[in-house]
């Protein structure tokens, strides 16, 4: 195997990990939020300039506060589902967006936007 494959090849089993993961800690924390009582969640996130964080997480029913170790979770977990849909969204001028998940319905929605620059140049030479 030539050193491209094998790095290909891990590459996906990494990507495959990731996936596995995502789907046991979207099952830990469906069950763990339904108990308490919430409906939907809400993460806002945003990178850009090679980083990026969780900006704000929403919880439908004001009347539940969370836990810091499950916030934090929960954090992660939007930022690592939505970080696989749009990979690299956090170089140069980044991106944002915003999960919604509706845990009676188990449905994960997520609107996200890249930030490009655009350039128009013209020259005009030996007029």
């Amino acid at each position: 195997m030539t050193q491209e494959t094998d790095f290909y090849a891990q590459m996906l089993e990494s990507q495959r990990r990731a996936a596995e993961q995502r789907v046991e800690t979207r099952a830990a924390l469906l069950s763990e939020l339904r108990a308490l009582g919430v409906t939907g969640i809400e993460v806002q996130y945003e990178g850009y300039g090679d980083s990026g964080n969780v900006e704000d997480v929403v919880v439908t029913l004001d009347t539940i506060t969370l836990a810091e170790d499950l916030r934090r979770r929960i954090e992660d977990f939007g930022w690592d589902f939505a970080y696989a849909l749009s990979p690299g969204f956090e170089n140069n001028e980044g991106g944002y967006g915003e999960l919604t998940w509706a845990l009676e319905a188990d449905k994960i929605d997520v609107s996200h936007s890249n930030r490009y620059v655009e350039t128009n140049t013209t020259e005009h030479e030996g007029l």
